[in-house]
Protein backbone atom coordinates (compact mmCIF):
# COMPACT_ATOMS: atom_id res chain seq x y z
CA UNK A 1 0.00 0.00 0.00
CA UNK A 2 2.82 2.06 0.63
CA UNK A 3 4.28 1.59 -2.57
CA UNK A 4 1.05 2.42 -4.31
CA UNK A 5 1.28 5.73 -2.50
CA UNK A 6 4.16 6.94 -3.12
CA UNK A 7 3.54 5.56 -7.20
CA UNK A 8 0.26 7.47 -7.10
CA UNK A 9 2.61 11.08 -5.33
CA UNK A 10 5.04 10.48 -8.03
CA UNK A 11 2.49 10.54 -10.87
CA UNK A 12 1.01 13.41 -9.41
CA UNK A 13 4.30 15.44 -9.31
CA UNK A 14 5.17 14.15 -13.05
CA UNK A 15 2.01 15.10 -14.29
CA UNK A 16 2.22 18.93 -12.79
CA UNK A 17 5.56 19.45 -13.81
CA UNK A 18 4.70 18.01 -17.69
CA UNK A 19 1.47 20.48 -17.68
CA UNK A 20 3.36 23.20 -16.68
CA UNK A 21 5.91 22.66 -18.94
CA UNK A 22 3.19 22.14 -22.15
CA UNK A 23 1.35 25.04 -21.18
CA UNK A 24 1.96 28.39 -23.44
CA UNK A 25 3.17 31.54 -21.51
CA UNK A 26 0.64 34.20 -22.59
CA UNK A 27 1.94 36.16 -24.75
CA UNK A 28 1.19 40.52 -25.05
CA UNK A 29 -1.90 41.66 -25.82
CA UNK A 30 -3.23 43.34 -29.05
CA UNK A 31 -3.16 46.54 -27.01
CA UNK A 32 -0.03 46.00 -25.80
CA UNK A 33 1.46 45.62 -28.61
CA UNK A 34 -0.24 48.43 -30.60
CA UNK A 35 0.99 50.84 -27.66
CA UNK A 36 4.85 49.50 -28.33
CA UNK A 37 4.75 50.19 -31.79
CA UNK A 38 2.84 53.63 -31.58
CA UNK A 39 6.02 54.66 -29.44
CA UNK A 40 8.07 52.95 -31.80
CA UNK A 41 6.73 54.85 -34.70
CA UNK A 42 5.99 58.11 -33.11
CA UNK A 43 9.89 58.03 -31.69
CA UNK A 44 11.00 56.78 -35.70
CA UNK A 45 9.37 59.92 -37.13
CA UNK A 46 10.65 62.35 -34.53
CA UNK A 47 14.14 61.02 -34.98
CA UNK A 48 13.12 61.88 -39.45
CA UNK A 49 14.35 58.22 -39.81
CA UNK A 50 12.14 57.70 -42.37
CA UNK A 51 12.78 53.67 -43.55
CA UNK A 52 12.12 52.85 -39.99
CA UNK A 53 8.79 54.60 -40.04
CA UNK A 54 7.99 52.75 -43.33
CA UNK A 55 7.80 49.73 -41.52
CA UNK A 56 4.62 50.26 -39.83
CA UNK A 57 3.24 50.90 -42.85
CA UNK A 58 1.24 48.29 -44.69
CA UNK A 59 1.89 47.85 -48.60
CA UNK A 60 -1.78 48.62 -49.16
CA UNK A 61 -1.84 51.77 -46.90
CA UNK A 62 -3.16 54.98 -48.52
CA UNK A 63 -4.00 58.50 -47.29
CA UNK A 64 -6.71 60.55 -49.49
CA UNK A 65 -4.12 63.61 -48.65
CA UNK A 66 -1.12 61.75 -49.80
CA UNK A 67 -1.83 58.47 -51.48
CA UNK A 68 -0.66 55.72 -51.24
CA UNK A 69 2.64 53.99 -49.60
CA UNK A 70 5.47 55.20 -52.14
CA UNK A 71 3.86 58.28 -52.39
CA UNK A 72 3.96 59.09 -48.71
CA UNK A 73 7.31 57.96 -48.49
CA UNK A 74 8.28 60.14 -51.84
CA UNK A 75 6.56 63.14 -49.90
CA UNK A 76 8.42 63.00 -46.63
CA UNK A 77 11.73 62.22 -48.51
CA UNK A 78 11.49 65.06 -50.51
CA UNK A 79 9.97 67.19 -47.23
CA UNK A 80 13.13 66.25 -44.99
CA UNK A 81 15.37 67.20 -47.90
CA UNK A 82 13.76 70.75 -47.74
CA UNK A 83 13.68 70.92 -44.28
CA UNK A 84 10.29 70.99 -43.36
CA UNK A 85 10.56 68.18 -40.92
CA UNK A 86 13.08 69.81 -38.94
CA UNK A 87 11.68 70.71 -35.83
CA UNK A 88 8.83 68.34 -36.68
CA UNK A 89 7.17 66.69 -33.21
CA UNK A 90 5.08 63.56 -33.35
CA UNK A 91 2.84 63.80 -29.92
CA UNK A 92 0.82 60.50 -28.65
CA UNK A 93 0.62 61.21 -25.25
CA UNK A 94 -3.51 62.29 -25.62
CA UNK A 95 -3.92 59.56 -28.42
CA UNK A 96 -6.45 56.99 -27.62
CA UNK A 97 -6.39 53.27 -28.96
CA UNK A 98 -9.61 51.75 -30.14
CA UNK A 99 -9.82 47.99 -31.06
CA UNK A 100 -12.31 46.41 -32.80
CA UNK A 101 -11.59 42.82 -33.93
CA UNK A 102 -9.05 42.76 -36.08
CA UNK A 103 -9.11 46.74 -36.68
CA UNK A 104 -7.27 49.83 -34.59
CA UNK A 105 -8.46 53.17 -34.70
CA UNK A 106 -5.20 55.58 -33.10
CA UNK A 107 -6.31 59.45 -32.62
CA UNK A 108 -5.41 61.93 -31.93
CA UNK A 109 -2.32 62.10 -33.03
CA UNK A 110 -0.89 65.03 -32.68
CA UNK A 111 1.57 66.67 -35.83
CA UNK A 112 3.47 69.95 -34.80
CA UNK A 113 5.62 71.76 -36.94
CA UNK A 114 7.07 74.89 -38.59
CA UNK A 115 3.98 74.64 -40.76
CA UNK A 116 1.33 74.81 -37.71
CA UNK A 117 -0.45 72.20 -35.45
CA UNK A 118 -2.57 69.38 -36.74
CA UNK A 119 -4.09 66.20 -35.78
CA UNK A 120 -4.31 62.58 -37.60
CA UNK A 121 -6.07 59.65 -36.83
CA UNK A 122 -4.09 56.56 -37.93
CA UNK A 123 -5.84 53.15 -38.48
CA UNK A 124 -4.17 49.73 -37.98
CA UNK A 125 -5.29 46.38 -39.12
CA UNK A 126 -4.11 43.16 -37.83
CA UNK A 127 -2.85 40.63 -40.43
CA UNK A 128 -0.15 37.80 -40.92
CA UNK A 129 2.70 40.83 -40.18
CA UNK A 130 0.63 41.68 -37.32
CA UNK A 131 -0.10 45.50 -36.69
CA UNK A 132 0.39 47.60 -39.46
CA UNK A 133 -1.44 50.75 -40.55
CA UNK A 134 -3.52 50.76 -42.86
CA UNK A 135 -4.89 54.22 -43.09
CA UNK A 136 -3.81 57.98 -42.43
CA UNK A 137 -6.31 61.35 -41.97
CA UNK A 138 -4.58 64.70 -40.95
CA UNK A 139 -6.41 67.63 -40.22
CA UNK A 140 -5.50 71.35 -39.90
CA UNK A 141 -2.51 71.10 -41.54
Amino acid sequence: MKQWTSLMGCLVVVLAVVGGCASTPKGPSDMEVLQGKIQECAAAANGKDIDKLMTYFADDFYASQIGDKVAFKDFLVNANAMGYLDGVEIGVKEAKTTISGNMATVTPVSVKGNFGLGQATFTATKGKNGWMITAMDISGI
